[in-house]
């Protein structure tokens, strides 16, 4: 048999020779799976490391939003203050809640840009009410000021918001590319395992 197999143009391999091509074979797999896994391995640690950077800035980001909205409304509240010390006194009821209401509208949850449209319609109103009733220039200045801080107040808050937006947009971009990577994660890990495995009884046959 064997002589007709050397006839034949095949070479049986010696039991050595045949061990180490096992053990090349199986050191080959595992230096392209380990290969594989390290930069799989690299890219889920950093998703993980981002979803982790996320989680701190949402709460962050929710922390300044209540400290903004409180803000806001203070200096609106200080506006109110303002113009019942000082101009409220000089008005007929029915002026003062007319600019009360506006009041309520500007504090109102609404756009920054429809905010300062408010402003600049309640500043051009007042104004010409305290020259009328000369309440004095500094009341309008301090009035403005308060309602320029409310005003940047509310768009950081939108900016905020558009920043969560975009935080989530993130998250599910990279829950995705998790869901995806995982599995493979999982099977080059096992491959790696089933190489290092055999490899180390071959090695040990080859000894």
């Amino acid at each position: 048999m064997s002589g007709n197999i050397e006839e034949a143009g095949i070479r049986i391999l010696p039991e050595g020779e045949l061990i180490s091509r096992v053990v090349e074979k199986h050191k080959k797999f595992l230096e392209e799976y380990r290969k594989e896994f390290e930069e799989l391995d690299s890219k889920l640690s950093q998703f993980e490391e981002d979803a982790k950077n996320a989680k701190i800035s949402r709460t962050r980001m929710a922390e300044r939003k209540e400290v903004l909205k409180e803000k806001r409304q203070q200096f609106y509240h200080q506006v109110e203050g303002l113009l019942e010390k000082d101009l409220f006194p000089k008005l007929d009821p029915v002026t003062a809640d007319k600019i009360k209401e506006d009041i309520k509208k500007l504090k109102g949850q609404i756009e920054p840009e429809e905010e300062q449209d408010l402003k600049n319609s309640f500043m051009k109103n007042l104004g010409e009410l305290i020259k009328e009733k000369e309440a004095g220039e500094s009341l309008l200045q301090q009035v403005n000021a308060r309602l320029d801080e409310a005003g940047s107040s509310n768009i950081e808050l939108k900016e905020i918001k558009e920043s969560e937006k975009q935080l989530e947009e993130d998250d599910g971009s990279k829950s995705s590319e998790i869901s995806k990577s995982k599995p493979q994660h999982k099977w080059l890990s096992t491959k790696i395992k089933s190489h290092e495995e055999a490899l180390s009884y071959w090695e040990k046959q080859k000894a």
